[in-house]
């Protein structure tokens, strides 16, 4: 008995290690070279949706400066996110990202939140590729419009869908 247990132990070991190893080349597999996605992005639709209908929709794209609002992939996996809300000063923050042959991964460095937040965006969050020139997304999120602009006081948990659009140049 204690035989045929060793060698049931014997072979599901190697059985796993095959599992554990085909999920994760499945994984790499779809991973992209930076170079695919690399580039600047503009955004073309940049909107905040509230759930409730008592509220009309946000669009972003008419607070900042466009022209000095961009996303830049770079080959090295790192990433710059440009804005300039009209009448402030210009920000750049950053982090890195992953890409696959569907979607890109940004992860935005932990002590730069509030500039993302200031977006109503969070540090992180996924863009869907779509195409090899545009990235887009409809986030699910809880925002404070408060903090975006002082029209919305009070208004600090906001559920609602933030829609981006960005076109490589």
């Amino acid at each position: 008995m204690n035989d045929l247990r060793a060698l049931g132990s014997r072979l599901a070991l190697p059985g796993v290690l095959l599992l554990l190893l085909t999920l994760s080349a499945c994984d790499s597999s779809d991973t992209v070279d930076f170079d695919a996605v690399a580039g600047e992005y503009v955004f073309t639709r940049f909107e905040f949706n509230p759930a409730s209908s008592l509220l009309q929709p946000l669009d972003v794209l008419d607070t900042l400066v466009t022209s000095n609002t961009r996303l830049q992939l770079f080959s090295s996996g790192r990433f710059t996110l440009m804005y300039q809300f009209v009448g402030g000063p210009a920000e750049f923050i950053g982090g890195d990202y992953t890409a696959t042959s569907a979607r890109v991964r940004l992860k935005g460095n932990a002590d730069e939140k509030r500039f993302y937040e200031a977006l109503l965006l969070s540090n992180e969050f996924t863009l869907n590729r779509e195409g090899d020139n545009v990235l887009t997304a409809d986030i699910e999120r809880e925002v404070n419009l408060e903090q975006f602009s002082r029209r919305y006081e009070g208004l600090t948990a906001v559920k609602g869908t933030l829609s981006l659009r960005l076109q490589r140049q």
